[in-house]
């Protein structure tokens, strides 16, 4: 097995979402942001990863399916790729840093968990805050799409307060 060291420069895009997988990388150096949708009007940051010990694209080189991210150079990186028929022969020659890409999967899934926990109490509080209202007419996507607006695109320079009562004043009742 030969160590592939990649040098990208800050702004490369290590890998695209939904291409084939069959590689991996240890990030040495450096910053790496993943991405839903990047560069579409939909795109969501996931994560963004640093140097030396974070892995990236295990997912899709373990599971065997594209790639569910787009990784993109925040920084200068330096990255090692292993290649899938590599993989095993890495495992045994690094047990090291095979326990650290675990536990950094286990970390990312933790955090994924501990969110949606989160989602499933907002989703609760909705719930309870409807009561026994009869619903309106609006869809679930458009009361979402009301919430986001609310509590995401506030302008810096206006308060809170100040926001929510123009708001609710123009865009009427929240539900």
């Amino acid at each position: 097995m030969q160590d592939d060291i990649l040098k990208v420069a800050e702004g490369t895009v290590i890998y695209e979402q939904g291409t084939e997988c069959d590689s991996m990388f240890l990030l040495r150096e450096g910053k790496v942001g993943l991405y839903l949708d990047f560069g579409t009007p939909k795109q969501f940051a996931l994560i963004e990863m640093t140097g030396p010990s974070s892995s990236l694209g295990e997912m899709g080189l373990l599971e065997g399916e594209p790639r569910n991210a787009t990784a993109v150079a925040l920084t200068d990186c330096t990255l090692v790729e292993i290649h899938t028929d590599d993989f095993g022969e890495f495992i045994a020659a690094h047990p090291d840093e095979t326990e650290t890409i675990i536990k950094d999967l286990s970390h990312r899934f933790k955090t994924v968990m501990d969110e949606l926990k989160t989602a499933q109490g907002t989703i609760y509080d909705f719930i309870d805050e409807l009561g026994d209202r009869p619903p309106k007419k609006l869809s679930l996507k458009e009361r979402i799409k009301r919430y986001t607006d609310l509590f995401l695109e506030i302008p810096p320079d206006v308060p809170p307060d100040l926001y929510m009562s123009c708001y609710t004043r123009f865009h009427g009742s929240m539900l």
